[in-house]
């Protein structure tokens, strides 16, 4: 009882005015009143009854809850009075009403987790800002998916912090398990603070929308206020415009990638092999480096030969082939092994020009 008053003391100001501060309140009010009814209940029974102390609690307890076992009841006009006042006039009455006022408690707490209204306590979580604003539902469960087929983060919580799912998170993100959300906005200091941010071990902050720069200013001013809450969790971030990459680096961010919503994997590299994100993003550009398939046919020669020969003549290096038997892709075969390839894909850089000429004359001629 006495950690419900104060609990109930502690937060009358946050819970003032709302359904679940009306329900505290009259559980409480009515387990004073029954406190009350039940100690004047065992008095009578004690005085008029002359039943022990613990006889009399036992007599109380069992007719309040109707059970009455009838080992033991009142046989003196007083008692059985006091009786019918006390408890079947009263106390059977509130002690219901406790009873369904707890269970309305409970399905209002129920409610607010189910809503993201409910403020989640947690440390070494999670924490995913904003939704995509297309399939961002089906997004989220990718991402969601592929940080649960981790290792490093099979059983750790995720904490969901947007303004969608008003109405509770979609079953297939719920059943993955150890999700919750919070309804809030991921530019609110209040909100961020509400979803442990300063407690979280990793942040992602996705992109509003993948096809609008503007994203990227909100994204830079959700940074500044991690920030102001002095977060020391691994800030990631997506970037839509490549000359924002350094402003949100200033700003906080430790890792920068593109949105990419095909592969939510990429932002679960970054966090378990830092920088692979960049390898990933790198195949789907040109800026730098590119890949290159030559069409030459190579028999039994090692790939590690394969791959030395490349390398030392600055031609590139070589990631994958074409296998001549199979005509399947074979990526990181093993070293040792002789292929015989029917063409090879290299990465090189953009400035490196080769022909197909040049390859097959590098890898056939002898070591």
């Amino acid at each position: 009882m006495h950690s419900i008053l104060s609990f109930f003391t502690r937060n009358k100001t946050r819970l003032k005015h709302t359904a679940q501060y009306n329900l505290i309140h009259a559980i409480v009010k009515s387990c004073l009143i029954l406190s009350v009814l039940f100690s004047l209940h065992i008095i009578c029974m004690v005085h008029y009854e002359e039943l022990s102390l613990g006889d009399a609690t036992w007599l109380t307890f069992t007719t309040a809850t109707t059970v009455g076992y009838g080992d033991i009841s009142a046989a003196s006009t007083e008692g059985r009075l006091a009786t019918i006042l006390l408890l079947y006039l009263g106390g059977i009455f509130i002690f219901a009403k406790v009873v369904g006022d707890y269970f309305d408690y409970r399905l209002e707490i129920r409610d607010k987790k189910c809503k993201g209204l409910w403020n989640w306590d947690m440390h070494n979580h999670i924490v995913i800002l904003n939704t995509p604003a297309h399939a961002g539902e089906r997004y989220l469960e990718r991402l969601v998916n592929q940080f649960k087929l981790s290792e490093k983060y099979t059983d750790t919580p995720i904490y969901l912090l947007t303004r969608h799912f008003p109405q509770g998170l979609p079953h297939f993100i719920t059943e993955l398990g150890n999700v919750v959300h919070y309804h809030g906005n991921a530019s609110n200091s209040n909100d961020l603070a509400k979803a442990c941010v300063n407690k979280a071990s990793e942040i992602i902050v996705l992109a509003k929308n993948e096809d609008d720069e503007s994203s990227d200013g909100r994204t830079f001013d959700i940074l500044h206020r991690l920030n102001d809450l002095k977060v020391n969790a691994t800030i990631l971030v997506e970037c839509v415009e490549d000359y924002n990459r350094e402003r949100l680096q200033n700003a906080g961010a430790n890792r920068v990638i593109r949105p990419m919503r095909a592969y939510p994997e990429m932002i679960v590299r970054a966090f378990v092999t830092p920088g692979s994100e960049l390898i990933i993003e790198n195949m789907f550009n040109s800026d730098n480096d590119e890949y290159r398939r030559y069409d030459v046919k190579i028999n039994h020669l090692a790939w590690s030969e394969v791959v030395t020969r490349l390398i030392s003549h600055n031609m590139g290096i070589a990631v994958a082939y074409i296998d001549k038997n199979t005509q399947q892709l074979v990526y990181n075969p093993p070293a040792n092994t002789m292929q015989d390839l029917q063409a090879l894909i290299t990465i090189s850089k953009d400035n490196s020009q080769f022909s197909n000429d040049d390859i097959k004359t590098l890898v056939s001629k002898e070591s």
